[in-house]
């Protein structure tokens, strides 16, 4: 229900996103741990990944290549994706959201990183030329007294590094909020590992999976209790779809010349909201209209491309 071209520049903010979003925020800023289900295919993970910003953290190249301005951009996000595999041994989980959330962490500390790095090369210039000074001084009468040596340099070496140590101690977790999609794969060694992180780190946390998980979940009471909010992702409104369509969006690749009326009430009859489903189905729509020449998408071409895919119930 949320989105267009993958989680490119397509993306659409729909109706649902926006649910999404919001329940996001109540978990982040209340520290409490959320459950998001819905059926497959309404657009869990992309608003959850563009929620996070999960394909361009991915992307970044290593905090030190980054910008000052990227580095202030990202020391306000605050929120790890990580998609649960179907081998989740409770260290495994444990390893992998600390990863996330090191990253995000070492994007917050790597302005003190540099503003360290160039204080020690200050400190080491200063130190040579006081050096270099001295040296030269010596060659100038040897019949004076030689000069003192230069002086430690201060703060020492040892201070200034102490120094740096105490602010980067005092630059806490980032993070506010982990979202884990497919979260009924966990057992329960690996629901207990991402209780332990919700514990132990003061964040959110979502967890998204299939209709079912919530009840599931009510076996396990010290984890049920610790919930604080359940969001039902749903399938496109028929307006949802048709703002959609109106606006403009297509599947990537598609090239889809304008659909009638009865085309969009077709698709939507067919599709029943289910993103994942629209995004195939008009896909293969546009693939029959450039074999027939279509300068137009009607209901029979939309029919027609349901034939080829495999619906389900």
């Amino acid at each position: 229900m949320n989105e267009t071209s993958g989680m490119g520049e397509g993306f659409v903010e729909t109706l649902e996103h926006r649910r999404f979003a919001e329940f996001c925020d109540a978990c982040r800023d209340c520290r409490h741990i959320g459950l998001c289900h819905g059926p497959p295919g309404v657009g869990k993970t992309l608003s959850a990944r563009r929620y996070a910003q999960a394909d361009r953290l991915a992307a970044l190249p290593p905090p030190e290549k980054l910008s000052r301005e990227e580095l202030e951009e990202w020391s306000l996000q605050g929120t790890v994706f990580h998609t649960a595999p179907v081998v989740n041994s409770p260290g495994r989980v444990e390893r992998a959201i600390a990863a996330l959330r090191g990253q995000l962490h070492g994007m917050l500390l790597e302005p003190l990183r540099r503003e360290e790095e160039a204080a020690s090369l200050a400190a080491l210039e200063r130190e040579r030329d006081l050096t270099r000074q001295w040296r030269e001084s010596l060659s100038q009468d040897w019949s004076l007294p030689s000069p003192p040596k230069p002086p430690p340099s201060s703060p020492s070496s040892w201070e200034r590094q102490e120094h740096y140590q105490e602010r980067r101690r005092a630059i806490s977790d980032p993070t506010r909020l982990v979202i884990i999609d497919e979260a009924d794969r966990f057992r329960m060694a690996s629901l207990e590992a991402a209780r332990a992180v919700f514990d132990q780190g003061g964040t959110g946390l979502v967890l998204i999976g299939m209709p079912g998980m919530e009840k599931r979940l009510t076996r396990y009471p010290q984890f049920y209790s610790r919930i604080g909010f359940v969001h039902t992702f749903r399938p496109l409104s028929a307006d949802g779809v048709r703002s959609l369509l109106s606006g403009g969006w297509t599947p990537p690749g598609a090239g889809l010349p304008p659909l009638s009326e009865e085309a969009v009430t077709a698709a939507i009859r067919v599709t029943g909201g289910n993103f994942r489903l629209l995004d195939r189905l008009l896909a293969q729509t546009g693939r029959i209209a450039r074999i027939n020449g279509l300068s137009a998408i009607t209901a029979e071409a939309v029919h027609a491309a349901r034939e080829s895919l495999v619906i389900g119930q």
